[in-house]
């Protein structure tokens, strides 16, 4: 009977990381955490409660908005990807609908305990994410850049929970941006090889993406430049010479992030966005590590 049990529980966990995503969403964590360490550099403080209630408004979200997604693409996963938690009949499509919006009105809800300016970004974002699950298949690269938006903004959102008026953060801004071009590039490269991998399923819902429109192999081309371009902007720390930020400590990790980010670009679209993802963790560790290590 418990071992009955146990496997009800663990076939539940599976759905749910599944449906959630749940990589992306402790990716979305962590980022805040990066995105707030940003603030701290010269005071050695030790991030706040509300830097990690703002990791989790960001972790509700993104889960919020991949089950809405599921619930809005149903028709499609039954082709690309039958095995998902809906089309596969793990989760009905309602309960994936009111857990979404159960989760989008819980992470608004820790974000105004944060700040307003939380809320205001948290509010945009959701509100982006709704749109982005219902018309994602027909805004061609419209959706695909709004994604990378909204991933990019998860750094600007941890800078927000910590930020105090009248402060000067002159060098972190240069870091920030860096930090934030690399994931916005980074992220449109895989949405694009991910529209590759769905080519079939999109193709058959006349959906409109940028490998139906001007082929796989073109798709592809492009989405190479915007990683090659995002590996280059991930080099800029060893030339700007910030006097906070430990070189040594973001170099290793860095590189290896590069590399991965390469590699995946040689694989097949299915293997090759889930590596993508590995990459880009590691470019998180790498900035956090800068940061937060001191400068000898």
């Amino acid at each position: 009977m418990l071992g009955l049990k146990f496997e009800d529980i663990k076939k539940t966990a599976i759905t749910f990381w599944q449906l959630l995503r749940m990589r992306n969403c402790i990716i979305a964590f962590f980022g805040v955490l990066v995105g707030a360490t940003f603030l701290y550099t010269t005071g050695g403080e030790i991030l706040e409660t509300k830097v990690f209630i703002a990791g989790l408004a960001a972790f509700l979200i993104v889960g919020a908005g991949n089950a809405l997604n599921d619930y809005f693409d149903f028709e499609i996963d039954k082709i690309n990807k039958p095995e998902r938690p809906i089309p596969s009949g793990r989760i009905s499509r309602s309960d994936a609908f009111m857990l979404s919006i159960v989760l989008f009105l819980l992470g608004l809800g820790f974000s105004k305990f944060v700040n307003d300016y939380c809320l205001k970004i948290a509010a945009l974002n959701s509100l982006m994410l709704i749109v982005y699950a219902m018309y994602s298949k027909k805004l061609l690269l419209v959706s695909n850049l709004t994604i990378s938006f909204l991933v990019a903004s998860v750094l600007v959102f941890g800078v927000a929970s910590t930020i105090q008026n009248g402060a000067d953060i002159t060098e972190e801004i240069k870091l920030i941006s860096i930090i934030t071009a690399c994931a916005f590039l980074t992220t449109l490269s895989r949405e694009i090889i991910k529209d590759i991998e769905d080519i079939k399923g999109d193709t058959e819902k006349y959906a409109v993406t940028l490998p139906i429109r001007i082929g796989t192999q073109r798709a592809k081309n492009i989405a190479i430049i915007f990683t090659l371009t995002a590996v280059l902007f991930s080099l800029l720390p060893f030339i700007i010479q910030l006097t906070f930020f430990n070189l040594y400590a973001y170099g290793i990790v860095i590189l290896i992030s590069d590399l991965i980010l390469m590699i995946s670009l040689t694989m097949h679209p299915s293997l090759g966005q889930g590596v993508m993802v590995s990459g880009m963790l590691l470019a998180l560790i790498a900035f956090f590590l800068g940061n937060i290590v001191p400068v000898l």
